[in-house]
């Protein structure tokens, strides 16, 4: 199955694609973890937030089931800013892990 995500992601620019993660990334900080948003903005770091480590796992993990895409951690901390994570999010490769390593087919 084909994710609406990787369809989009392929046909928009990585500055449209960031910009339609940000405005993800900040509708689920207002409505989902009732972050003001007032303080929501691309330059807004998770720390600034007063979101930690596991805050920052339950975000990413909410926006990998609704889009399908991956999350790609590294480089990302708590003094990241919204922008820098909305650039993360990438296409799932089918049979790659989270970390990109090949996975086993559980179907074999």
């Amino acid at each position: 199955m084909v994710s609406p995500w990787s369809v989009l992601h392929e046909k928009t620019s990585v500055r449209e694609g960031c910009s339609l993660m940000y405005e993800t990334l900040s509708r689920l900080l207002v409505q989902e973890f009732g972050i003001s948003s007032d303080l929501v903005h691309p330059q807004s770091t998770a720390r600034a937030l007063e979101m930690d480590s596991l805050s920052l796992a339950e975000l990413t993990v909410m926006i990998t089931e609704r889009t399908g895409l991956r999350f790609d951690e590294s480089g990302v901390t708590l003094d990241s800013t919204l922008e820098d994570i909305a650039t993360h999010f990438v296409p799932s490769g089918e049979g790659t892990s989270p970390h990109g390593d090949s996975m086993p087919s559980v179907l074999e």
